[in-house]
């Protein structure tokens, strides 16, 4: 640095320049697709095993089980995209109260799904409406948030078709004890699971509070990195 130059034309040695938001936005997309992806597969890795080994006899990892170990998990996930409507709703200059009332809605959702039977009927509406605000509400979002929001919303109506039609449909006869039964549970909670996860990550990743949060951290850190290198 030249000393003699004009002070506003030196950078300050010790203020290292923020991430852009893009890099900090693509971080918490990969993250939140690696964890997703990790948890569906344990959960057909664990539901194949139950299934084939042991003959359903732990139910606790039996995802047609609303209180196992992933169903539980789904629950979580789904209650991160009502946190996260919430926690980007108090920072979103436009549409603050759909954001608001998206992370309701959701919340209302989970009391529904965790106390009463599953029925896609009394679901596909209420849901339909989270699947229009949430493409309305993403649609300026940066193009890695949209590809992780949407495709969430995929997968959840997936979901939802499989629990209407198909072997293991809610209101199907078939027997659980077939392997057509168990794939198609796998595929449909697994669906759910990676849904709901996927909505979470890329509403969290938008939010404009998340990334001051990650640059301020980052920011704390790399005086201590450099200080450690000299």
């Amino acid at each position: 640095m030249d000393y003699l130059s004009p002070a506003r034309y030196r950078r300050p040695l010790a203020a290292p320049a923020a991430a852009p938001a893009g890099g900090h936005v693509r971080r918490v997309i990969a993250i939140g697709l690696t964890v997703t992806l990790v948890l569906v597969v344990l959960q057909a890795a664990t539901q194949a095993i139950d299934y084939g080994v042991f003959n359903l006899r732990f139910w606790e990892f039996n995802c047609d089980k609303r209180y196992s170990v992933f169903g539980v998990a789904s629950l979580f996930a789904q209650l991160a995209v009502a946190a996260a409507s919430l926690w980007r709703g108090r920072s979103a200059e436009p549409h603050r109260q759909v954001w608001l009332g998206l992370g309701a809605l959701v919340g209302v959702l989970i009391l529904i799904r965790g106390l009463t039977t599953f029925n896609a009927k009394v679901l596909a509406v209420p849901l339909a409406c989270v699947f229009l605000a949430l493409c309305w509400l993403t649609w300026r979002d940066p193009g890695p948030v949209r590809a992780a929001v949407w495709s969430g919303l995929l997968l959840l109506a997936a979901s939802l078709l499989l629990h209407k039609i198909g072997p293991g449909a809610d209101d199907s006869t078939a027997t659980d004890f077939t392997w057509t039964y168990q794939i198609d549970s796998m595929v449909k909670h697994g669906a759910e699971l990676a849904g709901w996860m996927l909505l979470a990550t890329g509403i969290v990743a938008a939010s404009d509070e998340l990334r001051r949060s990650l640059a301020g951290a980052l920011s704390r850190l790399r005086p201590g990195v450099q200080s450690v290198g000299r």
